[in-house]
């Protein structure tokens, strides 16, 4: 059984990471474990109460076979956060994969994972964390892919949600990640 780690935060972005979460659960038969900083629930953008599991540090992220972080407008009350450092770092040592869709691309900088790589994330967030991402090259594209990374911009959580999948193995073939991609867009139901 495949085990997914989820950071979530105050005002994370629900939406982002609903069809990933949903394809994990589905199709990879995973297991989510949902982390925030303290281990208190936190309220999403759409208003969502989550009860996390665990504190970032009560959990190895080693056990893990993903770090999933949705972006979200809270991104700035937990980028200083020592743990986060700690627990992105660690995972990027592991060989853990890490999905980071829009803002959480800042994460990922300020824990020094981008320098020397190509990231994505909206303009708008790499305008306003520009000195975070310095070292790293912005491409402004939908996605980009790394050997064990992921970023996205937060409009293109359908690419996401099959790029996850993929780094995952969870499609059966082509088919399937495609049935993902046009599910995830709306476009059958």
């Amino acid at each position: 059984m495949r085990k997914i780690l989820f950071f979530a935060y105050p005002q994370y972005a629900d939406f982002e990471i609903g069809h990933p979460l949903f394809f994990l659960r589905k199709a990879g038969k995973a297991e989510i474990t949902t982390v925030t900083v303290d281990g208190k629930p936190v309220k999403s953008i759409g208003g969502l109460v989550v009860t996390p599991q665990a504190a970032i540090d009560e959990v190895k992220v080693s056990d893990y076979d993903l770090v999933l972080i949705s972006g979200g407008d809270g991104v700035h009350e937990v980028m200083d956060k020592e743990s986060v450092q700690i627990m992105l770092r660690e995972a990027n040592e592991k060989g853990v994969p890490i999905a980071a869709i829009c803002a959480s691309a800042v994460l990922l900088g300020k824990a020094g994972l981008l320098d020397g790589k190509k990231f994505t994330c909206t303009p708008g967030t790499y305008n306003q964390f520009g000195d975070i991402f310095e070292g790293a090259e912005y491409s402004g594209s939908d996605i980009e892919v790394g050997d064990n990374w992921i970023t996205a911009k937060g409009t293109a959580f359908p690419q996401f949600t099959v790029a996850v999948g993929h780094m995952l193995n969870i499609w059966r073939d082509e088919d399937h990640a495609e049935f993902a991609l046009k599910f995830s867009r709306g476009e059958i139901g």
